[in-house]
C-alpha cells in the first residue's frame, strides 16, 4: 500500500481527465451557446445529486472497511456484494426524472451505471488496486471528454448522454475484472455500515446543498445563461483543488491501511498536512494570477466570470490542506456526529448568503458563498479534527496555518506573498528533513530528482 504512487496516479488520470475538460469546453465555448454548457451543467448537477442522496452506504465508510479487512487479513467479499447489490437495488428510485425534461430521463441508464462504478472504484481503492482504479477512469475520462466532442457539433445533448453511457459500461466492465462479485445484499454488512455511516451519508446530502446550492441558485434566480458562464469559471477554478484533491486519494485507504498496522494518526495527519499546505498554498496563488488570462483567451465569452473565478480558484485551493483532516477522522473511525454540524452550517450559508448576494451582485455572489463555505468547514475540521485527537496543533502545524491564511494576501500583491509563503516555508521549517526521508522511501525512482527540491526547501 504506497500512498504515495497511488497519488501519482491519481494526479495522473485527474490532469488527464482536466486537458480533455479543457478541449471539450473550448469547443463547447466556440460552437455553442452557453445554454449548452448549461444542460451539460445540470447533468453533472444530477450526478452530483445520485452520489449523494443514494450512498446509503458512504463511500468513505465502504474504502475505510475494505482498507481495514485488507490490513488485518480478513475476508471482504460480503462487503464488496453488498455495496455492489445496493447500488443496483436502490436505482429504481431514480424513475423520478421521469417527470423532468427528456434529455434528464434519458439518463437514467447513464446515473444507474454511475453510481455502480462509483462503488466499484472505491472497493478498489480501498484494496489499494490504484491502477486499476485509474485505468477505468481514463477510459471513461476518453468518453466522457473526447469522443462526446462530436455530440457538439451536432448541437445534441441527447448523443452526450448516449456517449456518456457507453463510456460508463466500459467503465464497469473493466472495474469488474478485478473484483469478486454476485447478487447478494448481507443483511447486518449493510446494517452496521448504513448505521455507522449515517452521520457521513447525512453530511454528504447536506453538502451537495453546500457545494451545489450556489449553482442551483443562480439557475433559479438567473437562468441557464448565467448558470453556463457560472459553472464554467466554477469547473475552471475547481481543477487545482481537484489535482491536491486527486493527489490525495489514496490518503484514506493508505492511513487506515498504516493506522490498523499500528502507526500514530496524528504523525499521518501532521506530515500529510503540512506536505499538502506546500503544494496548494503556490498552486492557488498562481492560479489566482493566471486565470483572467486563461478565460480572456480561451472563453471571451465567459469574461464576465473572471472575478468569480479568481475567488473560487484561491480560496478553494489554498484551504485543502485543511479540507483534508476530514479523511484522517474517518480513518481513525472517530465520532462521525461533527461531519453533521459542519455540514448542516455549510449548506444553510451557501443558499443564505447565494439568495442574498446573487440578485444583487450576480454570480460573483455565488461566488463569494463557496469562499465563505471553504473558510468555514476548513476551520470546523481543523477544530473537531483536534478535538478528536486526530490532527496535532504544534509549531510547525500552526505555522503552515499563518501561511494559509497570508495568502489570503494574494488579492493585494500576489507576486509578493508568493515569495513569502515559499519562504516561510524554510524559515519556519515546516517540512522537516525526517519527513523528507518519509516521502524518500515511497517515491518511484523516476522521480527522484523531486526529493533534491524537497531537501532544498526542508530544514
Amino acid at each position: 500500500m504506497n500512498p504515495l504512487s497511488g497519488a501519482l496516479k491519481f494526479l495522473s488520470t485527474t490532469l488527464f481527465n482536466s486537458v480533455l475538460a479543457l478541449a471539450f469546453f473550448l469547443v463547447a465555448g466556440h460552437f455553442t451557446t452557453p445554454s449548452f454548457v448549461g444542460k451539460v451543467a445540470i447533468i453533472q448537477l444530477m450526478e452530483t445529486i445520485t452520489g449523494a442522496f443514494f450512498s446509503i452506504l458512504p463511500y468513505q465508510l465502504v474504502t475505510r472497511e475494505v482498507s481495514h479487512s485488507y490490513a488485518s487479513s480478513q475476508g471482504y467479499d460480503k462487503l464488496v456484494y453488498t455495496s455492489l447489490s445496493y447500488s443496483l437495488l436502490v436505482s429504481p428510485l431514480l424513475l423520478f426524472l421521469l417527470f423532468f425534461p427528456s434529455y434528464l430521463w434519458m439518463s437514467i441508464p447513464y446515473f444507474v451505471i454511475y453510481l455502480f462504478t462509483n462503488y466499484q472504484g472505491q472497493l478498489l481503492t480501498g484494496l489499494g488496486k490504484f491502477t486499476e482504479v485509474n485505468v477505468g477512469n481514463a477510459v471513461f475520462t476518453i468518453s466522457r471528454w473526447g469522443f462526446s466532442i462530436i455530440a457538439i457539433f451536432y448541437h445534441s445533448v441527447e448523443l452526450l448522454i448516449l456517449i456518456w453511457t457507453l463510456g460508463a459500461v466500459m467503465k464497469a466492465v473493466y472495474y469488474q475484472i478485478y473484483l469478486p462479485f454476485k447478487f447478494s445484499l448481507d443483511k447486518t454488512t449493510f446494517k452496521e455500515i448504513a448505521k455507522v455511516g449515517f452521520p457521513i451519508y447525512l453530511t454528504g446530502v447536506v453538502y451537495f446543498i453546500s457545494g451545489q446550492g450556489d449553482r442551483v441558485v443562480t439557475a433559479f434566480l438567473l437562468g441557464s445563461y448565467y448558470l453556463g458562464i457560472y459553472q464554467l469559471v466554477a469547473l475552471a477554478s475547481v481543477v487545482p483543488s481537484m489535482l491536491i484533491s486527486s493527489f490525495s486519494s489514496s490518503l484514506l485507504p493508505s492511513s487506515t491501511y498504516y493506522y490498523t498496522k499500528g502507526k500514530d494518526m496524528k504523525e499521518i495527519s501532521s506530515v500529510s498536512f503540512r506536505i499538502v499546505t506546500l503544494i496548494s498554498l503556490p498552486l492557488a496563488i498562481l492560479g489566482y494570477a493566471i486565470s483572467p488570462f486563461f478565460i480572456s483567451k480561451f472563453f471571451p465569452q465567459y469574461v464576465l466570470g473572471i472575478p468569480s473565478m479568481q475567488l473560487l480558484i484561491l480560496s478553494l485551493t489554498s484551504t485543502m490542506p485543511l479540507q483534508l483532516l476530514s479523511t484522517f477522522m474517518i480513518a481513525a473511525k472517530k465520532d462521525y456526529r461533527p461531519f453533521i454540524i459542519i455540514g448542516i452550517i455549510s449548506a444553510a450559508e451557501v443558499v443564505g448568503v447565494s439568495y442574498f448576494l446573487i440578485p444583487r451582485i450576480g454570480i460573483y455572489g455565488a461566488a463569494i458563498a463557496q469562499a465563505f463555505n471553504a473558510i468555514i468547514t476548513s476551520l470546523l475540521y481543523l477544530l473537531f479534527s483536534h478535538f478528536q485527537g486526530v490532527f496535532k496543533l504544534e509549531r510547525r502545524e500552526i505555522a503552515g496555518l499563518a501561511l494559509i491564511g497570508l495568502s489570503f494576501l494574494a488579492f493585494i500583491n500576489w507576486e509578493v506573498v508568493l515569495i513569502v509563503v515559499l519562504l516561510g516555508f524554510k524559515l519556519f521549517g515546516i517540512i522537516g528533513s525526517d519527513e523528507v526521508k518519509i516521502v524518500e522511501g515511497f517515491i518511484p525512482s523516476s522521480l527522484k530528482r523531486i526529493i533534491k527540491i524537497l531537501y532544498l526547501i526542508a530544514k
